[in-house]
């Protein structure tokens, strides 16, 4: 990758991310009541300049591409469009911001007459419906936020009793297992001690005693 390649390619990325950092930074101004014009300013010269950029870095890659194989040269023209796909989508982005902050100044004065024009009996009736909404989605907030807080609470519960039941099973497991060991101690001395016989007889009532174990615990 050739030095000016790499620099037109590294200036356009920055740029992007600049231009897309202060549509944030305008909107946030908006939404805080600030004055955005300047920073408006400012993204229209960084699109021009990215436009700019554009052309130059598709004039760059036509100079260049007999130098390069095929593979890169398919590369670098799919990274040119895509750096065009981004700038689409950003100036799309910007218009829709501006055409909705003169939408929102158009019909402010509209509203302002519609509320000027009101009777007293009529402004008391709209402040008091705008309230009711408020408190509506205040309660729907404190029923979900409630919900959360049950379904919390009912799935602490379950891991509550499911951890004492495994303790329980596991008791049960030891004490088998103390059992077991003890019979099998017992039988195995029994058996140093016995004749073939008695030792068929000791190991029918110990598979008897072991179902015994399984089937009762």
């Amino acid at each position: 990758m050739s030095d000016q390649y790499k620099n037109d390619i590294d200036r356009i990325q920055k740029l992007i991310v600049s231009i897309k950092t202060d549509i944030n930074k305008r909107e946030q101004k908006k939404n805080a009541g600030q004055q955005f014009t300047i920073i408006e300013g400012e993204i229209r010269a960084q699109l021009t300049n990215l436009d700019r950029d554009l052309v130059l870095l598709g004039d760059l890659m036509r100079l260049q591409e007999n130098t390069l194989m095929q593979k890169e040269q398919e590369k670098r023209r799919n990274q040119l469009q895509e750096f065009k796909n981004q700038r689409d989508l950003i100036s799309e982005q910007f218009k829709k911001a501006v055409l909705e902050t003169k939408q929102e100044k158009q019909a402010a004065p509209k509203q302002m007459a519609e509320l000027s024009n009101m009777s007293n009996r009529e402004l008391f009736k709209n402040q008091k419906d705008l309230q009711q909404e408020q408190e509506k989605l205040l309660d729907q907030t404190y029923e979900q936020t409630m919900g959360l807080k049950y379904s919390g609470q009912n799935i602490n519960q379950t891991l509550n009793q499911q951890i004492v039941d495994l303790n329980r099973l596991n008791d049960d497991v030891d004490k088998t297992n103390k059992n077991m060991t003890f019979v099998n101690s017992k039988f195995a001395s029994i058996i140093s001690k016995s004749s073939n016989c008695w030792l068929i007889i000791i190991i029918v009532i110990e598979i008897v005693l072991l179902l015994c174990f399984i089937l009762f615990l």
